[in-house]
């Protein structure tokens, strides 16, 4: 059944609002996850997907087990704008289930809006009397990656990331409601650097849209193209190479979002560590042993070490999850910032900018960052440090509270 939306208006404009939630490790009682495919020129489908440990069930007059919910959607003109394009309420009680490993799945078909906007969505759990928001950005020009139906072999739903690990089969299903009947694959496996230091007078990297190779994938009789990621790297899918757009996956590791690799943990370490500290991690022989003899060493016990770790590479798998773009989340800028300083106090968004506020910072007054966002025909979630000098102490102050063995952003005050 299509869900037709009705205008209505009266809310405030997105970018006034603190967003900062959005990057807590908080314990949260709800975790959503979105899919939005496009299936017409006009019509799209929204996938939820919510995990049944989440779900707060309560036992109903009849004896059952039930859940209830409400999910809103709203599509506004961009962050800046409080005028609303259409907007929609449903609710719906998800079975129950009482395997907390379970996950339920789904879907909404909407008439989506004719041009790119800001999708809000609202998922209220009744039974708690308790919100989780989420944001999309609709991009309904030609050869968008909400045009891709990518799939993982036997799932009868899309993902719900662009992320790649081994949580997936050996390969995927993509399908596209314009029937091509052949996919151009753009692979990229370069290594990109970490991120330069806030207060770098560097120029910045010009990302190379030339992939190192490529291929042509053929419809099978189902109308699927079958992919197989092989390599670590970047794949960019096409029906037309002639547009920069498309879809793209992020292959980088095993485990990504999760940092398990050893060379991974010292190479974070570079944020904080001299030139000479870091080329002794690389050279040794056993590079677990050496990330743990350099905390230990900067916090004076192993106790305390072992909070240290868990602290900061913690920091490091959140950066994965919020900020991947071509990079992997703690080599963008906003990763480096949230590794090093932590969660921003105050977020702000527009459809251009990302602007974090902390609060005094040891005597260094009100710390701010800005970030530029990036047209990236991969990702619409790279954003680029505006980079100052005046940065130049207080990267110091933090990378020397690490150092000691203190926590960088604990210290931060309203």
């Amino acid at each position: 059944m299509m869900l037709s939306l009705v205008a209505c208006s009266g809310l405030h404009r997105i970018s006034n609002t603190d967003l900062s939630w959005q990057y807590k490790d908080e314990p949260s009682w709800l975790k959503p996850q979105y899919a939005l495919v496009h299936e017409s020129a006009d019509s799209s489908t929204l996938y939820l997907r919510l995990s049944v440990s989440d779900i707060l069930y309560k036992r109903s007059d009849d004896g059952e087990m039930k859940a209830n919910f409400s999910l809103r959607f709203i599509f506004f003109q961009a962050y800046e704008s409080k005028k609303i394009i259409d907007s929609l309420s449903v609710t719906f009680s998800p079975p129950y289930s009482s395997d907390s490993n379970a996950v339920v799945i789904k879907s909404f078909k909407i008439r989506h809006p004719k041009q790119n906007c800001l999708l809000a969505l609202r998922l209220n759990d009744l039974n708690r009397g308790s919100f989780k928001e989420s944001f999309i950005n609709v991009n309904v020009s030609k050869q968008s990656s909400q045009e891709f139906d990518i799939r993982a072999d036997e799932d009868n739903f899309p993902l719900f990331n662009n992320v790649v690990n081994n949580t997936f089969s050996d390969h995927l299903n993509v399908t596209d409601y314009t029937s091509a009947g052949k996919m151009w694959v753009r692979c990229f496996f370069n290594e990109y650097p970490i991120a330069l230091p806030p207060f770098s007078n560097k120029p910045p990297r010009v990302f190379s849209y030339a992939s190192d190779s490529s291929y042509q994938i053929e419809a099978n009789a189902d109308g699927k193209f079958v992919l197989r990621p092989q390599n670590y790297g970047i794949y960019h899918l096409q029906f037309d190479t002639l547009l920069k757009s498309g879809a793209t996956l992020f292959y980088f590791d095993e485990s990504y979002p999760k940092v398990t690799n050893s060379d991974i943990l010292i190479e974070a370490l570079r944020y904080l560590t001299t030139a000479n500290e870091y080329e002794k991690l690389l050279k040794a022989d056993d590079k677990k042993e050496a990330v743990d003899d350099f905390w230990i060493k900067v916090s004076g016990s192993k106790e305390r070490a072992r909070f240290l770790i868990r602290m900061f590479y913690t920091r490091m798998q959140n950066a994965n999850r919020f900020f991947t773009s071509y990079l992997e989340g703690w080599k963008t800028d906003r990763g480096m910032i949230y590794l090093v300083f932590g969660p921003p106090k105050t977020v702000y968004r527009t459809a251009e900018a990302e602007y974090w506020e902390y609060g005094t910072y040891r005597g260094y007054g009100a710390l701010s960052f800005s970030f530029q966002k990036i047209n990236n025909p991969f990702t619409d979630n790279d954003f680029v440090l505006v980079r100052s000098a005046s940065y130049e102490p207080v990267w110091y102050m933090a990378v020397d509270n690490w150092r000691q063995g203190r926590i960088s952003g604990e210290d931060i005050h309203d």
